[in-house]
């Protein structure tokens, strides 16, 4: 929700230069500030929550279930993915299939499972929009007859909006099965409690395995967050398999690997989730995954993390690559607050013979320490060995690494992805560069290609030189590592919609104008200044809030105090300005970085951190930086700054401390303000957005985003009275049950119709009028959307344009249906079933089903709303079951659109090979 006299944008906090640091991500910063927005530490979690939170999501209903009847339904609006298609995000899991290198299984950590048949040309999602909304380890069952099997499990602990929060979307939720090759998932025994919002271990997972010499039992290991635990007899049975001495271990960060010959390697890092640390880590040795052995190196560092890789040629040998605990480790390279080592185990006759070859590590200049590994603690790292030759091993953590001697020496290491050696970190700060030369230059401080902070690497089976990366930006392949080989890496994101976005724009000016710039974590800030589907980066970090002018200059910010103005001739940047300010809080700045734009003048700008309120008169000067005003608000360093919004006589501040702050005059000698306090039924304290009544200042709409409280809360009298309006996505009225956590807000008027719309942890709901308690909301985009969680929402009144940013799939965008007209109480219409399958390979079959003699027409259209073809156009009275054959159309997704008449219902379709 962005719009009123100023135009809001989530998320600030700083006022500062920019600092090299500040220009890239800061995981632990990120998680901590997403953690404040949900968790509520008021309320304890109620039992059974998740399984509450479930039926009640269940119950809601659909706007698009395609049943009209006069005065009960209206249209429901026809959502398009919008983007971006070539643009990944994190991804912790990608394999091929051993029995087809053309076909791909990949995780996004908040994007569900997705699946090519081309060997990445092109993707579908074959996780229904309703499950495993997390995935961070993908296995296939090597056991012979067994390879249509696949499992996957989810959840990170770090560096992820995942991480410990109470995010019922983002943590994982047991294990899951595919017994058709990828093509449909089920959850796999009793692997799933439906309790997302604690730290269960098996909703942080790291790595799958299973023992390909056990033909007559499934047994699988799950390396997880505090241990790595045996699932057996179909996934109903959970034991803990490293048990030493009867003690439960609680270790952050675990590995496994089970070779082929049914050797087990199991990894526990000294660093505990629930305390500091732990004597129980190490590396582990196991030939029957029940009985273990502590095979541990002397020289072996207190680590964060371990991970691990045995050789394809001779499993006998196994590479380790380790993040150590810097206050901890000694005799490691600590000029870039990071302690790797790297070392190799060869098994012979059960003796052990460990080389240590940290020293051959790659580090450029401690001048520039972005361009070592930089594995950030445990939260991006990854070994593989080439299968056929094991002087070639790959490493990654923020950048890229191949060795081509087994790291027995630094002579023979290339850096092949990541941060380039060559970007000066100082470029922000250097004022004899013109906002143009940062531009260029920030963009290019990457590898050219291949992404960046690697979770993953697999090799092709029957090609052993190619291999797949998992990283933050996606999917990317190497045609051939060897050393002589260009290392050029191809972009697999081809309609891989996995990015995880925080913030939308689109220009409000403009009628019919298709331009969506945003700011993803991980990536950036993008926008589709040539493409509908295909965008453009233009800033670097964690990208936050996005503004687009009516000429379509651009504002952006991303995370720690950066936030800029780019002119843009035909889509490039050509001018602009920096507008960071001096450093003003008293406690230094903070993650998210928010600002508020006057859509009118397009000149004034404001922004906050910590107790400063910056008032800016014209930022689109060069230096605007010198023309903002500091004003200080008491007490606010005692939270943070989460939303700002413009009303038509000053600004509302949100806080992560439950109060508004309404500043009713912004000039520097006359600063002025007033606390507006939320009433005590709130137990919730992250203002995650406000609206505002552009037409009266005592009027607006407050979300507070933390589970286990009302939130969704509506003033008229300046905070003297409230009513929530969360209405039938509570579980109970008092919001103390297992309601939604809610995240924007917005409220579009369009030919005379009033639409409300509020984004939340499970997808988007509307709703034509508030009625406190009693107010219906129902879900947006079922098939489409599905439970995607909503950052924002963006609204354009002109043409009834509505842009939704999601954290995990991406954006899709409508228009406005307008509502179904009278029809004197006779049944309109029609209903429509379910797709089956879906997905579906040959052919798909629905059924329509009509109350009296009616026209239906039945279109297939593609993400982009082109026709492809008319499956039916005729009169149709009772029930009619329609088959379409569907195998001479191209692997992808595309949209049944069905209409009588004015009224109409879409349907999602995925089409597999």
């Amino acid at each position: 929700m962005k719009n009123l006299l100023l135009v809001l944008l989530i998320a600030s906090f700083s006022l500062g230069i920019a600092t090299a640091e500040e220009a890239f991500e800061n995981p632990e910063a990120r998680r901590e500030w997403l953690e404040s927005t949900y968790q509520n530490k008021q309320v304890d979690m109620p039992a059974n929550f998740g399984i509450r939170q479930q039926k009640l999501s269940n119950s809601l209903p659909n706007a698009a279930e395609g049943l009209f009847k006069s005065g009960s339904q209206v249209n429901s609006q026809t959502w398009m993915h919008a983007g971006p298609d070539n643009v990944g995000g994190r991804t912790r899991a990608v394999e091929y299939d051993r029995t087809n290198p053309n076909i791909l299984i990949a995780g996004g950590v908040s994007g569900g499972i997705w699946r090519s048949v081309d060997g990445g040309q092109s993707w579908v999602q074959t996780t229904g929009i309703h499950e495993i909304p997390s995935v961070t380890t993908i296995l296939q069952d090597p056991r012979p007859g067994n390879n249509n099997i696949w499992y996957c499990a989810g959840g990170e602990y770090d560096g992820n909006s995942a991480s410990r929060c109470y995010s019922a979307i983002y943590t994982g939720n047991g294990i899951f099965k595919s017994t058709d090759n990828g093509l449909t998932w089920s959850p796999y025994g009793t692997t799933q409690d439906n309790q997302p919002q604690k730290l269960r271990m098996s909703e942080r997972a790291y790595r799958l395995a299973i023992d390909p010499n056990k033909l007559d039992e499934d047994i699988l290991y799950l390396a997880c967050v505090g241990t790595i635990l045996k699932i057996s007899e179909n996934g109903t049975k959970y034991e803990v398999a490293l048990d030493i001495e009867n003690l439960k271990y609680n270790n952050q960060a675990t590995d496994i690997i089970i070779t082929p010959s049914g050797k087990y390697y199991a990894t526990l890092s000294f660093k505990s989730h629930y305390t500091d640390q732990t004597s129980h880590s190490g590396i582990f040795y196991s030939e029957d995954g029940d009985h273990w052995e502590n095979i541990s190196p002397d020289f072996l560092q207190p680590t964060h993390r371990i991970v691990m890789d045995y050789y394809r040629s001779n499993e006998n040998l196994i590479y380790f690559l380790t993040s150590n605990i810097v206050e901890i480790s000694t005799g490691c390279d600590t000029r870039s607050e990071e302690c790797n080592s790297i070392f190799k185990l060869e098994r012979n006759d059960d003796e052990n013979t460990w080389t240590d070859l940290s020293a051959s590590l790659p580090f450029f200049d401690a001048k520039h320490p972005y361009n070592s590994l930089l594995t950030f603690q445990d939260y991006r790292m990854d070994i593989k060995i080439c299968p056929t030759d094991s002087s070639i091993v790959i490493i990654g953590g923020a950048n890229c690494f191949i060795s081509y001697d087994g790291f027995n020496s630094t002579n023979n290491t290339k850096w092949v992805a990541g941060y380039s050696p060559e970007y000066d970190e100082n470029v922000m700060s250097d004022t004899t560069l013109t906002i143009q030369q940062i531009y260029v230059k920030v963009l290019n401080r990457m590898f050219p290609t291949g992404g960046w902070d690697f979770h993953w690497f697999t090799f092709n089976p029957e090609n052993p030189l190619e291999v797949i990366s998992g990283s933050d930006h996606g999917i990317h392949k190497m045609p051939d590592i060897s050393e002589n080989a260009p290392k050029d890496w191809i972009d697999l994101n081809n309609g891989y919609c996995t990015t995880q976005f925080f913030d939308c724009a689109i220009n409000k000016h403009k009628a019919g104008d298709d331009i969506i710039l945003g700011g993803l974590q991980d990536n950036g800030t993008y926008g589709n200044y040539f493409s509908n589907t295909s965008f453009q980066k233009y800033w670097i970090g964690d990208g936050m809030e996005t503004y687009i002018t009516e000429n379509n200059s651009i504002l952006l910010s991303s995370q720690l105090n950066n936030i800029f103005r780019f002119d843009l001739y035909n889509g490039q940047a050509y001018s602009g300005s920096m507008i960071n300010l001096g450093a003003e809080a008293e406690d230094g700045v903070q993650f998210n970085t928010q600002f508020a734009v006057n859509p009118y003048t397009e000149k004034e700008f404001v922004t906050a951190t910590d107790n400063v309120i910056a008032v800016c008169t014209d930022f689109t000067i060069l230096d605007a930086w010198k023309n903002y005003e500091y004003h200080h608000i008491d007490n606010l360093n005692t939270s943070c700054i989460s939303y700002l919004s413009e009303s038509i006589n000053g600004v509302l501040i949100g806080t992560s401390n439950k109060n508004l702050y309404k500043v009713t005059d912004l000039s520097k000698d006359n600063f002025t303000y007033e606390v507006i306090d939320l009433p005590d039924f709130v137990t919730g304290n992250y203002v995650s957005d406000v609206w505002t009544d552009p037409q009266d200042a005592d009027h607006f709409i407050a979300i507070v985003s933390n589970y286990l409280t009302l939130g969704m809360l509506e003033t008229y009298d300046n905070g003297e009275t409230w009513q929530d309006h969360g209405g039938n996505l509570e579980e109970f009225p008092d919001g103390s049950g297992a309601g939604h956590s809610f995240r924007c807000y917005e409220k579009l008027v369009y030919e005379g119709d009033t639409l409300h719309l509020l984004g939340t942890s499970d997808g988007l709901f509307s709703t034509r009028t508030l009625e406190g308690e009693k107010t219906i909301w129902v879900r947006e985009g079922a098939n489409t959307i599905g439970k995607a969680v909503i950052e924002d929402i963006e609204v354009r009144e002109l043409d009834g344009r509505i842009v939704i940013a999601t954290h995990g799939n991406g954006l899709f965008k409508t228009n406005y249906a307008t509502s179904v007209a009278e029809f004197n109480g006779k049944n309109l219409g029609f209903a429509v079933s379910e797709v089956f399958p879906n997905p579906a390979s040959t052919s798909i079959n629905f059924v329509v089903n009509t109350d009296e003699v009616a026209n239906i027409n039945v279109k297939l259209m593609d993400l982009n709303g082109n026709e492809i073809a008319t499956i039916s156009n005729e009169e149709l009275m009772d029930t009619k079951k329609i088959n379409f054959d569907v195998s001479n159309l191209s692997q992808g997704t595309y949209f049944l659109h069905i209409s009588s008449g004015s009224n109409y219902v879409t349907k999602k379709v995925n089409i597999v090979r």
